[in-house]
């Protein structure tokens, strides 16, 4: 069984080289060439496990070739993608679209009970300036922001959740005045994603 599949998948290739060099009519399918036409009708014929999985390789390379695998010759869809991963242990209940934690300078968002952006690194409030603890509500968001108590400093992407404090983009290695400051991707993102009304969490 084993050499004549060895002898099946080699007549295959043989064909798909020739299905590769040759010309076909610019307004229909090419014929199979009968190499390929062989294993064709051989593997269909067959119901064996090991035959199973070369009709299913027969299709992908029928596919490459710029063929349409006849039925039963599809090659099956990719795996989907893994789960994301479980949300940090924390406080922070499920209900919170966003959390901060202040000791650990990070911060992430979440869908339920799963993490769907983050950890990533953040800096808070100096002494003085404490971002405050407790349960909060987007309340507005300003592509291009600035600060109008200090200077006009940019805050490009604010996401307000309590009086003047935003998540926004800034140096995540120099602390704030009561700001959650992040890289670029990381406050593009949670822009992008936080809406007016989701609950942001800081413990």
């Amino acid at each position: 069984m084993r050499s004549t599949l060895s002898r099946l998948a080699i007549g295959l290739v043989a064909g798909l080289v020739a299905v590769g060099t040759a010309t076909p009519a610019a307004s229909a399918q090419p014929a199979l060439p009968v190499e390929v036409q062989q294993v064709v009708d051989q593997a269909a014929a067959s119901s064996a496990q090991a035959d199973a999985d070369l009709r299913t390789a027969a299709g992908g390379l029928l596919e490459s070739a710029g063929i349409t695998p006849p039925p039963g010759f599809v090659p099956p869809p990719p795996a989907p993608p893994p789960p994301p991963d479980p949300t940090p242990q924390s406080p922070c209940p499920r209900t919170a679209a966003a959390c901060v934690d202040l000791d650990g300078n990070r911060t992430w968002l979440q869908s339920g009970e799963r993490l769907s952006y983050g950890p990533v690194r953040m800096s808070h409030g100096r002494a003085g300036w404490e971002t405050p603890r407790g349960t909060y509500q987007v309340t507005r968001k300003v592509r291009h922001e600035v600060s109008r108590l200090f200077d006009n400093a940019p805050m490009p992407f604010a996401v307000y959740f309590v009086g003047g404090i935003a998540f926004h983009e800034g140096d995540p290695a120099h602390l704030s005045h009561g700001c959650i400051r992040m890289d670029r991707p990381a406050a593009e993102t949670y822009f992008e994603r936080l809406q007016v009304g989701d609950t942001v969490v800081v413990f």
